[in-house]
């Protein structure tokens, strides 16, 4: 055993004491990536998630959730949207049901009845809950025929499904091979109320028929029926478009 003198050992102590502090230093050095890299690699993971997660694209607020379209339509109306015709006699398929052949997608409320007016209509409509995205409003012909106050009565009625947050549908009114009473009038009436109210106008009154297509001198049978729907469904499609299919 060597034994070294007094000074050499406590230079060697100093040497030992600097060469461990050296080694915790580099112990501590080398510890510090590690922590950095523990750091990258979480934000690595979660942009990567962002990227093969479930959707590549963040739902806007702005956009509408899978299944809160509102394909819901309510019938107001007489016996033309009613399907019926002489001494009430109705379609094996009214037109309610010709909507929802026509798109599927519709739930279709019809509260048509034969021989009503708006006049006589509106004051119980007008107090009543609507539920549906859309209200058809078909009166008119009965009204003229009558000599009700027709515009009162539609001003009246498509004042409550606005105030309801609802889309009001005004019709117009089908033709006849003869002219009949205050139809014409009437007619003028739905247009420029559906104008002015910014209601959507369906302007039955250019769908096109032929006198084999009527069931009596004033009801559409089937054929011209449906061509007179299918104006309420093109005006459905382009303002729900999503309830197409």
């Amino acid at each position: 055993m060597v034994i070294l003198p007094a000074r050499h050992r406590s230079a060697c102590v100093r040497l030992s004491d600097i060469a461990l502090t050296l080694l915790a230093i580099l112990a501590i050095g080398a510890l510090v990536p590690a922590c950095g890299d523990t750091r990258s690699s979480v934000g690595t993971s979660s942009s990567n998630h962002g990227k093969s997660g479930i959707s590549a694209r963040p739902t806007a607020p702005d956009d509408a959730p899978p299944g809160a379209r509102d394909c819901t339509v309510t019938f107001e109306g007489d016996s033309i949207l009613h399907g019926s015709y002489a001494n009430n006699q109705r379609f094996d398929e009214p037109p309610a049901a010709m909507l929802r052949r026509l798109r599927p997608a519709y739930t279709v409320i019809d509260n048509s009845a034969p021989g009503t007016t708006a006049a006589q209509r509106a004051p119980v409509f007008s107090t009543a809950p609507l539920t549906t995205h859309f209200v058809v409003l078909q009166h008119g012909i009965n009204d003229g025929q009558f000599g009700q106050p027709y515009e009162p009565a539609l001003r009246r009625m498509v004042a409550h499904v606005q105030a309801e947050g609802r889309t009001p549908v005004i019709t117009g009114l089908s033709r006849q091979t003869h002219p009949l009473l205050g139809r014409d009038a009437a007619d003028d009436i739905a247009r420029r109320v559906a104008g002015e109210t910014g209601a959507l106008f369906a302007d039955w009154g250019a769908v096109s028929f032929k006198p084999a297509e009527m069931a009596d001198v004033l009801h559409p049978a089937p054929a011209y029926s449906e061509r007179l729907v299918a104006r309420i469904v093109s005006l459905l499609d382009r303002a729900a478009p999503e309830c197409r299919y």
